[in-house]
């Protein structure tokens, strides 16, 4: 997702994929933590400072979207932090589930169990989403917004008459992945249903514009 180098041996596809095994690791009988902390050595931290921001969207928008699909309670939105710890050796890293900063300390309930903390064991893709159109082509959708349509300058392009010239937009959002339709002549559907306000998808998704169609996929 992040295609460029790194000054550390950390990968944002390691951090994802810590982060989505700790989730899948809770106790899910009862709404799950969504607050969570990467730990990371003063060097690691330094090396993720200008994608900060949007590393920590990603990661959130992962998770929202694994929980999504396994069909996760969760009491608020994912979030994600960075922090500096010394003790954690460069090239590692710790994820660990915290409790939500306006949780009322002063509080005489207290959660006996310890906080779980994942380290840096395997190496495997983060979740990525994507466009598949009926060609076969897979378009990885990156950056915070995308526009569909019949006009060149569109990032998706369809050669297609009934494809308006600016006939969808995508954007990214905390919650995951987001369509719009901009007015079109022929509509947007998704899974065979027109729609008439901006719509999240999820995996698996049929968006058809026009006669020309895209599923949605994360992987």
């Amino acid at each position: 997702m992040f295609a460029r180098a790194y000054g550390s041996a950390i990968r944002p596809i390691n951090l994802g994929r810590e982060l989505l095994g700790l989730i899948d690791s809770m106790d899910k009988t009862s709404p799950i933590n969504p607050n969570f902390v990467v730990k990371l050595n003063a060097e690691d931290y330094a090396a993720f400072a200008d994608i900060e921001k949007h590393l920590l969207r990603e990661l959130a928008e992962a998770a929202t979207q694994f929980a999504e699909q396994n069909d996760l309670t969760h009491s608020e939105p994912f979030s994600v932090t960075l922090m500096v710890d010394d003790a954690v050796k460069s090239g590692a890293f710790e994820i660990a589930s915290e409790p939500s900063p306006e949780k009322n300390l002063n509080t005489k309930q207290i959660d006996p169990k310890p906080t779980m903390v994942m380290p840096v064991i395997t190496v495997a893709p983060m979740v990525e989403a994507k466009l598949i159109l009926k060609t076969g082509e897979q378009i990885v959708l990156d950056g915070d917004s995308l526009k569909i349509g019949r006009q060149a300058s569109c990032r998706i392009v369809f050669n297609d008459s009934n494809v308006s010239r600016e006939h969808a937009q995508m954007r990214r959002t905390s919650d995951g992945w987001k369509i719009l339709d901009l007015g079109s002549t022929n509509g947007t559907k998704i899974n065979g249903t027109k729609i008439s306000d901006e719509q999240l998808l999820v995996n698996g998704d049929e968006i058809s514009f026009g006669t020309s169609g895209a599923k949605f996929e994360i992987s």
